[in-house]
C-alpha cells in the first residue's frame, strides 16, 4: 500500500483570515442593529415626552382658545346704543405675556430636544396660559352680563302681574308666548357667544321681545300697579283699593274676581 499524504485525506481547514473576515461581518451585523435598537429606543422616549408635553399644555391652551374665540366674536360686534364692540380690548402686555415664554419655551426645545420637559419653561408656560384664559374670560363675561342686562331693560317684566290679566281676551296666548320666548333668551344668553350665528340668535330673540311686550296689556297706573302687584304677592290692603284702582278695575278688569280676606 502506497504511502498517502495526510494532506490529501483531511479536509483542509478555513485560513485564519477567512474566519476573522466572516467573524468581523457578523459583528458589524450586530452592531447595527444594536445601533439601529437604541435609535428606536431615543425615537420612542422623545415621542413619549413629546407626546405628555402636548398632553399638560392642551387643556388649558383650549380653554385659552374657547375664551378668545368669544373675546373676538364680541370685538366684531357693537352695541346699538353706544356704536362701540361689546367687550373692550383686552390688556395687551397681559395678552403678550404668554408669547414671550412661548419663544423661550421653543428656545429651551431647540436645545435640550426631548429633556425639555425637565425645564421650567414648560411649568411656566402652561401656567400663564392658564392665567391669560381666566383674565380674558372674566373680561369678556363681564361685558357680555352688561350688555345682556342692557337687552332686558327694555323688555323685562314683573311675570307675576300675568295672573291678573291673563283673563283679558287673547292675553293668555300672549302671555304665554312671552314667557317662552323669556325662556329661549336666557338659555341661548347664559354662556359667551362662540360665533357669529351664536350671538345674532340672541340679537333675534331680543327683537322678538321687545315686539311682543308691546302686545302686552301692562302699561298700568302707578296705583294700579301698586294693587296688583300687592294681591300677586302677600295680599292688598283696603286702602290700595283707591277710586282710580276700583274705576280701572271696572274698566280694564272684572273686580268680582277679587276678594277681601281678615287676616
Amino acid at each position: 500500500m502506497s504511502e498517502v499524504n495526510i494532506n490529501d485525506v483531511v479536509t483542509p481547514v478555513a485560513s485564519v483570515p477567512e474566519e476573522r473576515g466572516i467573524f468581523a461581518r457578523r459583528s458589524g451585523d450586530f452592531k447595527a442593529r444594536i445601533q439601529r435598537y437604541q435609535q428606536m429606543e431615543k425615537a420612542q422616549d422623545i415621542r413619549d415626552n413629546l407626546l405628555r408635553i402636548a398632553k399638560k399644555i392642551d387643556t388649558p391652551t383650549q380653554t385659552l382658545a374657547q375664551a378668545l374665540c368669544s373675546y373676538r366674536v364680541l370685538r366684531q360686534v357693537h352695541d346699538d346704543e353706544t356704536g362701540k364692540p361689546i367687550v373692550g380690548p383686552f390688556d395687551r402686555a397681559t395678552f403678550g405675556n404668554p408669547q414671550i415664554l412661548l419663544t423661550a419655551f421653543c428656545q429651551q426645545y431647540a436645545t435640550h430636544k426631548h429633556d425639555v420637559e425637565q425645564e421650567g419653561e414648560l411649568a411656566l408656560l402652561t401656567q400663564e396660559i392658564r392665567r391669560l384664559a381666566s383674565e380674558l374670560s372674566t373680561h369678556t363675561i363681564a361685558a357680555w352680563v352688561n350688555y345682556i342686562r342692557g337687552l332686558k331693560a327694555q323688555w323685562e317684566v314683573d311675570q307675576r302681574l300675568f295672573s291678573n290679566l291673563a283673563h283679558q281676551e287673547g292675553q293668555r296666548k300672549v302671555q304665554q308666548h312671552y314667557s317662552d320666548l323669556v325662556e329661549k333668551f336666557t338659555s341661548s344668553s347664559r354662556g359667551l357667544p362662540k360665533t357669529i350665528e351664536e350671538f345674532e340668535t340672541v340679537r333675534d330673540l331680543h327683537e322678538k321681545l321687545c315686539q311682543q311686550r308691546g302686545a302686552l296689556k301692562l302699561d298700568v297706573p302707578e296705583e294700579v300697579n301698586h294693587f296688583l302687584k300687592a294681591v300677586a304677592g302677600q295680599g292688598a290692603t283696603l286702602d290700595m283699593l283707591t277710586p282710580n284702582v276700583l274705576s280701572w278695575l271696572t274698566e280694564e278688569d272684572d273686580p268680582t274676581r277679587y276678594r277681601i280676606r281678615r287676616l
